[in-house]
Formats: C-alpha cells, sequence, structure tokens
C-alpha cells in the first residue's frame, strides 16, 4: 500500500473515551468489524461514529458437535429475506459464537444515497435472524482523535471507514486496529474489557520491504494476537503484503512503536483476516498455525513456531521489490474468501463469492485441507475410476470432504 496522504494533525495525545451505557435510542451509525469475548458478548465496531459497541446476547444453547456451513446461496436469501436489491449490500465481517458456533455477519444496506447499518444471525441450517441491536444491552467506548471524511481516497473512500479495520479480544482487553488523526495515523489501541475507561493508543512505524521505506500512515489490515516465546505479540499484515510482529508490552499509552517485518507475502494484495489456530500439519500431529487470507492471492499458512524464531530475529530490512521473503509460508487455494473466522477444532468459516454464480455462500473448509472438493473436477470425480491400495487414504479423506460438501450420497 502506498503511503496516504497525512490526515489533520492533532497536538493533543490520542485519547480515548468511555461510556458506561448506552440509551436504548442510541445505534450505530455502521457495523463493520466484529469480535467476541464469549457467547454472550459481541463487540461491533462503528467506524463511521468512532466507538466500539459491546453488546451482551441472550444465552445461547451450545453446540454438541462440530458441524461445519454448507449454505450455498446464502446471500439470495438474505436479500429476499431483507427484501433489498442485492447490490445493495456490502458484507463487512463474520464471527462465530465460540459457544453456539452462530455466526454473525455484520453488513450494510445502501439507499438513495443512504446506508442502514445491520447484523444478522445464522446457524448451520440456514435460519436468517437480524439483531435488534436497540434491544440488547451495551457499553461503548468512543476513539477520539479519529479520521473524518475531509480526506478521501480514490475519490470516494473515506479515511473514516479506517477508524478501526481490525479487532482481536485476548486476555480480557480489547486490541483495536485502524487510523487516527495524529502525526502517525497507523494506531493500535489496547481497551480493558469490561470498559473502565482506561486505554492505550500507540502510534506504529514498520518497514514496508516492497515499498524500500518505513510507513506510519497506512493501517494494519488484519491481525491476531499469539504468543510467540512466552511474549504475547501481535502478529498483523498490511496491504500489500508486510507481516509485522508487535510485543503488547510495547502498546503503551501515547507510546510510538516499531514493529518488526518479519515477512513479504507479496505485493498488490489485501490481507482480509490472520487466523491462529490449531490444525495437523504434514505429519498428522497437531500443530499451531496462522493463515493469512488475502484479497488477491491464495492464503498464506504459516507454522507459529516459524514466527516465533522470526520474532527473534533480526527482521527484514532490505528492499524485497518483487518476491517473498522472511518466514517461510505454504499457500493454501482459499479463494474468493470475504471474511472468515476461526470456527472450531476441525473447520474454518468463510463468507465467500461464488464465482460460477456471483451469489455469496457461508461454508466451512476443514481445517489441514484448506479446500472443498466440489469446488471442482477432477479425474476422481469419473464413476469409472478406480482407487489403488496405495489409495485409500486419498479414498476415506475424499469420502469425508464429500460429507462436508454435501454430497454424502457420493462416497465411494
Amino acid at each position: 500500500m502506498q503511503p496516504i496522504s497525512p490526515l489533520p494533525l492533532s497536538a493533543a495525545a490520542l485519547s480515548l473515551a468511555f461510556s458506561a451505557s448506552v440509551a436504548a435510542s442510541e445505534a450505530p451509525q455502521s457495523t463493520t468489524v466484529l469480535e467476541f469475548a464469549d457467547a454472550n458478548t459481541l463487540f461491533v465496531a462503528d467506524s463511521d461514529g468512532a466507538k466500539i459497541f459491546a453488546y451482551t446476547l441472550p444465552d445461547v444453547v451450545p453446540a454438541t458437535e462440530s458441524q461445519g456451513y454448507n449454505l450455498i446461496g446464502l446471500g439470495a436469501q438474505i436479500v429476499e429475506q431483507l427484501g433489498v436489491n442485492p447490490f445493495a449490500i456490502s458484507y463487512h465481517d463474520v464471527a462465530v459464537n465460540p459457544v453456539s458456533k452462530e455466526t454473525y455477519i455484520s453488513l450494510s444496506v445502501r439507499s438513495g444515497g443512504e446506508k442502514s447499518p445491520m447484523v444478522i444471525k445464522v446457524n448451520q441450517a440456514g435460519d436468517i435472524v437480524p439483531l435488534d441491536l436497540a434491544s440488547l444491552a451495551s457499553t461503548s467506548f468512543t476513539l477520539s482523535d479519529t479520521p473524518d471524511d475531509s480526506v478521501t481516497f480514490w475519490r470516494d473512500i473515506p479515511a473514516s471507514t479506517f477508524t478501526v479495520t481490525d479487532m482481536d479480544y485476548v486476555d480480557g482487553a480489547l486490541f483495536v486496529a485502524g487510523l487516527s488523526t495524529g502525526e502517525f495515523a497507523s494506531t493500535l489501541r489496547h481497551l480493558p474489557y469490561p470498559f473502565d475507561g482506561s486505554a492505550s493508543a500507540s502510534s506504529i512505524e514498520m518497514f514496508h520491504t516492497v515499498h524500500n521505506q518505513t510507513e506510519t500512515r497506512a493501517p494494519i489490515r488484519a491481525m491476531s494476537v499469539v504468543d510467540l516465546n512466552g511474549t504475547q505479540t501481535v502478529v498483523a499484515a498490511y496491504t500489500c503484503t508486510p507481516l509485522v510482529t508487535i510485543p503488547s508490552a510495547d502498546l503503551v499509552d501515547g507510546s510510538h512503536v516499531i514493529a518488526k517485518t518479519v515477512a513479504e507475502l507479496g505485493y498488490g494484495n489485501t490481507p482480509l483476516e490472520v487466523l491462529h489456530f490449531t490444525a495437523p500439519n504434514d505429519q498428522y500431529q497437531p500443530e499451531e498455525y496462522v493463515l493469512v487470507i488475502n484479497k488477491e492471492r491464495d492464503a498464506d499458512l504459516m507454522r507459529v513456531a516459524d514466527l516465533a524464531t522470526a520474532s527473534t530475529s533480526e527482521g527484514l530490512s532490505e528492499p524485497v521489490l518483487w518476491g517473498d521473503a522472511g518466514v517461510e509460508t505454504t499457500s493454501r487455494p482459499l479463494g474468493a474468501v470475504l471474511q472468515a473466522d476461526d470456527q472450531d477444532e476441525q473447520y474454518l468459516l468463510t463468507l465467500k463469492r461464488n464465482l460460477d454464480t456471483g451469489d455469496v455462500d457461508l461454508v466451512s473448509y476443514r481445517k489441514g485441507a484448506y479446500f472443498r472438493l466440489n469446488d471442482f473436477v477432477s479425474e476422481y470425480n469419473f464413476p469409472d475410476y478406480a482407487y489403488s491400495e496405495e489409495q485409500e487414504f486419498y479414498r476415506t479423506f475424499q469420502n469425508l470432504l464429500k460429507v462436508d460438501a454435501g454430497y454424502p450420497d457420493l462416497q465411494r
């Protein structure tokens, strides 16, 4: 991402305002990034209103088994239920309830130059329930020194849409990435929850190898908080796609933090998600991974062990104009994904564009595989194909993926 034009400067230190409760009449101006603290607490970022809402949800029924999502054409069902133009919907984020495994989707509906923010709940059966946010008990945190619409990108993208670019809740605190109006616009905030008025905001600097320069304006686009060598660390990705590490202990209020660039994942790309989870490795043993899901390229999978080693190394400081560098990654074919979340021990959940129909699907990917067997036709699909004895593993695994995709009758 090329450096953006400086936003209006503020002489005051970055600050945050606390609101103990939210009146029932107050509604978010936008619903963008979502994050769960627990089964009953959903954070909703309001980038337009420069606020973070924490909504208290009703009690949920715990999921009794791991069940993948296979909702093909969900977008058409949402359009029908809401009674809106299919081209009027913008999808912003997904978050899986950690107990019920229901999916929450933030979106906005445009009409006549106005937009209506919403959050809807979807389960594996395809039931769609819009949330009545005004009826839910909530608290909020107001972010100050945030960008307004006096600065735009590509003529019609307001800087305010980058007020909150990602959130991650860990150990009683909410990490919030986005822009501020300070001299160093890229900002990482740390908010204890329940909100008590205390918080920190740090400006972030990093070396972008593809651009061969230090950058302080472009915000973190996706992140996850990971334990590296016993140190709580923010693993963050920027547009175009440098990956950096930031020890959370460095996020002292008002500090200017220099992130360590540990990988260059490729130019001309926007990272959508940085997910941290455990999955089978090549020896079929559980191992910790970080997966960067991208908008313009395949996903990048890397071992947490390799990130831990890189976090103690020198870091990238030389230009890498066209190639990848740093932490070793493997490519995974997660194409056309709009947003994603870690669903459970077996699955990743994705909201993705169906490249055959143009519709939006809500589907799960099995960890360790990272593809859906029904997305293509191969040699194995021909009815006269016979598996050899050496291919017994592939036959068994493909049968599992057929069940995941909703084709149990095609098992062989």
